[in-house]
């Protein structure tokens, strides 16, 4: 997923993982930031979000390990706010 820092809108990356040893911390390709300071490009809305309201609208879940990220491929999961797929 293209994302971006807060601070730097023009600076676009992609990631879709999470820092399993920190808490609400994403991956990036030459750093690590936390979900508040990033911003998400939705592909579905096609508009960028705040990444911690995308997780609250369900714009964004997880996978059931809370090891990655993505849009919700189904309905069943965007209610859910979480995949069972691994």
């Amino acid at each position: 997923m293209k994302v971006r820092r807060k601070k730097y809108p023009d600076d676009v990356t992609c990631s879709s993982r999470f820092n399993t040893s920190a808490l609400a911390e994403v991956i990036l390709p030459d750093d690590s930031e936390f979900t508040s300071e990033l911003d998400v490009w939705l592909e579905q809305k096609q508009e960028w979000k705040d990444m911690n309201q995308a997780f609250e609208d369900h714009d964004l879940i997880t996978n059931n390990l809370n090891t990655s990220f993505f849009e919700p491929p189904t309905e069943e999961d965007r209610k859910r706010g979480f995949t069972n797929d691994g």
